[in-house]
């Protein structure tokens, strides 16, 4: 009787595991969908198409290798120097 019991409730354990699971991943669906839609609108206010190709090559070209922007560029370092502290 005791083995029927936890048989029924990791049964239900799992289900609920799983609706869970399904409920994330209908929440990602619909918000993804949101999210390309927004950026539709926001496409077609500017008066252009929009074409995912063209919006991660033109994010890829606005960022920069962090080797050139700022003080701890590659280039600025001449000479390293350690020293033991006891």
């Amino acid at each position: 009787m005791i083995e029927l019991l936890r048989r029924i409730i990791r049964f239900a354990v799992v289900i609920v595991v799983a609706f869970l699971g399904l409920v994330m991943a209908l929440i990602l669906t619909f918000s993804t969908l949101i999210a390309i839609i927004f950026l539709l609108v926001i496409a077609r206010l500017r008066g252009k198409p929009f074409e995912a190709k063209e919006y991660w090559m033109a994010r890829r070209s606005g960022r920069k290798s962090t080797s050139t922007q700022g003080s701890l560029s590659t280039k600025d370092v001449t000479d390293v120097e350690s020293r033991d502290v006891r």
